[in-house]
């Protein structure tokens, strides 16, 4: 095929020069971004969930908890330090470790935490 009819029908005489190596290499970097994506994923899902029930949010918890501000005061405090918290989740109690961080959105926390009325 002549490099006119390449460019005719769509290719182009650099595409034939992709190799065998060239494809794994991609396939390797598609295999490490779902990779990412997935541990992204895994800590999305193990982190704070509607209705998770905080019984310690790092110093915080049930015997000395007096308002959201308690909270509040913690995250402040612990800015890109990583924080203990406990949470009961559908009976279960899980352990969490969250890392407050400035992103784009209000807080540090990237979530509502709201009281509990019981």
């Amino acid at each position: 095929m002549s490099e006119k009819e390449g460019r005719q029908s769509g290719s182009s005489p650099q595409a034939s020069a992709v190799t065998v190596s060239d494809i794994q290499e991609l396939i390797r970097r598609k295999e490490e971004i779902e990779a990412q994506i997935k541990a992204n994923y895994d800590v999305l899902e193990s982190g704070l969930q509607v209705d998770d029930e905080i019984v310690e949010f790092g110093s915080v918890n049930t015997h000395n908890f007096q308002s959201l501000q308690n909270i509040g005061s913690v995250v402040q405090h612990s800015e890109g330090k990583p924080l203990n918290v406990t949470v009961n989740r559908r009976g279960e109690k899980h352990q969490l470790r969250l890392v407050p961080t400035r992103w784009a959105g209000r807080g540090l926390l990237g979530c509502n935490i709201v009281p509990l009325q019981r």
